[in-house]
């Protein structure tokens, strides 16, 4: 088995880890979660076993009592307010929305043109993805793990910015943080968009299990036979 290069990188002003080589012609950003680090989900770029450069990076900003954020979580904390059951983020408007897609931006563009680029986004992280992509970007697949809408009014009329566009969408039914219901109206909204989706709902809670897994693989490897 060869060994798979494993190091920390300063990337657009974040730490992140980074595992691959760097030349490969498949690039992945993976971006984490509320209350998670990079490192949470680097072991993904291992047991994968795909030939592309994964990117890893840390959230700029520390919350308690672990971890880090894309925004500042009091923004989601008052969405979630008097919620009794899992919650559907739509409607909410992140303060630092902005922020974190001019962030994200950096480490794509740090990254350099002429790769082939996926863009995977866990919670949290999922939103980020989406609201870069709607915002302009153009990777060469979206993946969105256990994650919601958020922004609706801003979103909505940026769907057809996701055309043609394949977009890996998978969510638990019994998802304890995002509802289930949110993740359908997410794959909702890239339908609504026209993109290529592929849907998977999996009986398990906010998680990232083996058949989302699975999917992640094969979309990895179709863009690598392409």
């Amino acid at each position: 088995m060869v060994d798979v290069i494993e190091q920390r990188i300063d990337i657009g002003g974040l730490q992140a880890i980074a595992i691959g080589d760097p030349q490969a012609a498949l690039q992945v950003v993976f971006l984490h979660g509320r209350m998670m680090t990079g490192a949470d989900l680097a072991p993904f770029a291992h047991s994968l076993g795909v030939p592309a450069y994964f990117i890893f990076p840390d959230a700029p900003l520390v919350v308690e009592p672990r971890g880090r954020s894309w925004w500042q979580v009091d923004t989601e904390i008052r969405a979630r307010v008097g919620a009794d059951a899992p919650v559907d983020l739509y409607a909410m408007e992140p303060v630092g929305r902005a922020r974190a897609r001019a962030t994200l931006a950096a480490v794509c563009t740090a990254l350099g043109p002429g790769k082939t680029r996926v863009l995977v986004g866990f919670s949290q992280g999922g939103m980020l993805a989406m609201d870069h992509v709607l915002h302009g970007a153009r990777p060469a697949a979206l993946v969105l793990l256990s994650s919601s809408r958020i922004a609706w009014s801003d979103w909505k009329p940026r769907l057809p910015r996701l055309a043609g566009m394949p977009v890996l969408i998978a969510h638990g039914r019994a998802d304890t943080e995002l509802a289930f219901a949110a993740g359908e109206a997410l794959r909702d909204a890239a339908l609504a968009g026209n993109a290529e989706v592929t849907w998977i709902a999996f009986d398990g809670g906010h998680e990232i299990p083996l058949v989302a897994w699975r999917a992640l693989r094969q979309c990895l490897q179709r863009l690598l036979a392409d």
